[in-house]
């Protein structure tokens, strides 16, 4: 369907509607005199001069079945006085993306509504003329949208417009990037601290090859040493990072990230970066053999690959037979969700002591790296051709990153956490829409700016900066012990964490692969799958398997994906890096 059809169809809509659909933009609700919203126009320089609006707002899977409890929602009721603008709440789950764009192709858009990341559909909507041109309304009238008019304006807000249509200037989309509040990595093993001072004394395994000696001496013990998480042998995340990684090595296939399965030499940024795909390498034989050596003692699960992660190991751990386990434990909060399941589900008169949270494995003093670029795009959101008002529409978006906005989504004060107000406070303005677990946060616009939910600083720092680092607030609304174990593992992972983690650079979220390198590495995964798994469970024998191993990688297309995916760098360093 072409645009001028797509108007046609939108026009007759509008028509046929206009009687019935409270939720258009353009229907005013109060009495005040229709003012065009614009500082240079009619006058209006605050939003309470400007004309009482309804706007209909969408966001996935929240309830809206409590029409006594959204009537006294304090939250919305904050939001409509704020903005001068009546709200209505759309929501969903089953098929509610296809019903976004179905009623944008029919012109019953909701005034502001989201998509999921999908760039195809920013840049079709955009071509047809589906969607507004918000950097041009903001851009129009800097002093009415300052936090918008300094995120739009911003360097990497552009690199993403750039990607989206091949227009740098415009932006069609408020960018919703999702980025944890702390680094998430792997290679954290966390013990059961009895089997610890059984077997160790309690000294916690700080070297590569302390942690297998531990684990083989757990199993000459009559436990199982070590259960990374693996996800019956298809992801090889854990196993990598405990092992491969603070050996200078991978034994990864190439597979989510583009730099999967590669190792980094040359300084990134500049023309002597470059990835070396090295699962096949001499050194991750060398790893490999130690994992066979760990599987044959009892130190490796012999159920690896067969039993289930959170199932059969979480059963096990919980029940004492295993001594230690990987389960991403570099990110806090899952060693909180890992004491709580399984251990606490399991023992009922389980301790915080009951766990160790240990240290990333070293070699030759070397941590295993996790590169990440921290972020992703978690979701679009777009004000349709259609509404009459988008520029009320922004109000409400300017109102929302601005501090006053975030400390009233995210009960703060200035971004700080109000110890003051609670959650019986918070229960009105949750639980009517499905969310009575005591959070204090605000369940609506809560993926508008940070993909993961979190509150984001827009007024002290730059929008990539404040995006990349939200503000997590959960722990003042956990309870007294999840918050205890958090503090805990933070204060664990504290000590390392840097010598860990390497964020990459911006335009690392950029990075297209063509679909032939897409071939290749679902090929190479396979690959992996099949020789490690018969490898390390003593199936093939190493020595006289390897090189066959580095034959099927090379057949399936290892230096080619090497090539591409250093092209593929080098030209979104070229393109977005700056």
């Amino acid at each position: 369907m072409n645009s001028t059809l797509k108007k046609t169809v939108a026009a007759v809509a509008g028509l046929a509607m206009a009687a019935s659909m409270l939720s258009a933009c353009g229907s005013a609700s109060s009495s005040t005199p229709a003012a065009s919203g614009s500082t240079a126009a009619g006058g209006a320089t605050t939003n309470a001069d400007r004309e009482n609006v309804h706007i209909r707002f969408a966001q996935f899977g929240n309830n809206t079945d409590d029409v006594t409890g959204m009537e006294n929602d304090p939250i919305k009721k904050a939001i409509e006085e704020a903005v001068n603008v009546t709200l209505e709440y759309d929501t969903g789950t089953e098929g509610f993306d296809d019903r976004m764009q179905n009623e944008l192709f029919t012109g019953g858009a909701a005034d502001l509504f989201p998509t999921w990341g999908e760039s195809d559909k920013i840049s079709s909507w955009v071509e047809e003329d589906l969607v507004t041109n918000l950097s041009e309304i903001v851009n129009a009238d800097p002093d009415r949208y300052p936090t918008l008019y300094k995120i739009m304006n911003s360097d990497e807000y552009k690199m993403y417009n750039e990607l989206y249509t091949g227009d740098s200037e415009n932006a069609y989309a408020i960018y919703g990037i999702s980025a944890f509040a702390e680094p998430s990595f792997s290679g954290v093993p966390v013990y059961n601290t009895a089997i610890l001072e059984e077997v160790n004394g309690g000294k916690v395994p700080a070297t590569v090859d302390e942690f297998i000696e531990y684990t083989k001496a757990c199993a000459a013990a009559g436990y199982v040493g070590w259960w990374p998480r693996n996800d019956k042998l298809t992801n090889w995340a854990q196993i990598d990072a405990t092992l491969a990684g603070p050996q200078g090595t991978t034994i990864m296939p190439p597979k989510s990230n583009v730099w999967d399965g590669f190792v980094l030499s040359g300084e990134l940024g500049t023309d002597s970066e470059h990835w070396t795909l090295a699962s096949t390498s001499e050194a991750s034989k060398e790893v490999v053999k130690q994992l066979r050596d760990m599987y044959a003692a009892g130190a490796l699960d012999s159920g690896i690959g067969v039993k289930s992660d959170f199932d059969d190991a979480y059963a096990d751990f919980g029940a004492g037979r295993l001594a230690s386990a990987d389960f991403g434990f570099g990110y806090p909060a899952q060693f909180k969700d890992f004491f709580n399941n399984p251990w606490a589900a399991t023992n009922a008169d389980a301790q915080m002591g009951d766990l160790t949270l240990g240290t990333a494995p070293t070699s030759d003093g070397n941590y295993a790296k996790t590169y990440t670029t921290g972020t992703w795009v978690g979701s679009h959101y777009f004000i349709p051709t259609t509404c009459e008002y988008p520029d009320r529409v922004l109000d409400l978006v300017e109102f929302l990153a601005s501090t006053e906005g975030q400390d009233l989504l995210h009960n703060t004060e200035n971004y700080v956490y109000r110890e003051d107000q609670g959650a019986d406070f918070w229960a009105t303005a949750t639980a009517p829409y499905g969310y009575g677990d005591g959070r204090c946060k605000y369940v609506w616009f809560s993926y508008m700016f940070s993909g993961t939910e979190y509150e984001v600083d827009f007024a002290n720092n730059d929008w990539w900066t404040a995006v990349s680092n939200p503000i997590d607030n959960s722990t003042h609304w956990a309870s007294e012990q999840d918050a205890e174990l958090i503090e805990y593992a933070r204060g664990v992972v504290g000590e390392f964490k840097d010598e860990c983690v390497v964020t990459l650079p911006a335009y690392y979220n950029l990075v297209s692969l063509p679909s032939e390198a897409n071939d290749i590495r679902t090929k190479l995964v396979d690959v992996t799958n099949e020789y490690l798994s018969q490898m390390i469970g003593g199936q093939m024998d190493i020595e006289t398997g390897w090189a066959d191993y580095q034959a099927a990688y090379e057949r399936e297309g290892a230096a080619e994906l090497e090539q591409m995916v250093n092209d593929a760098i080098a030209a979104a360093r070229t393109t977005y890096g700056g």
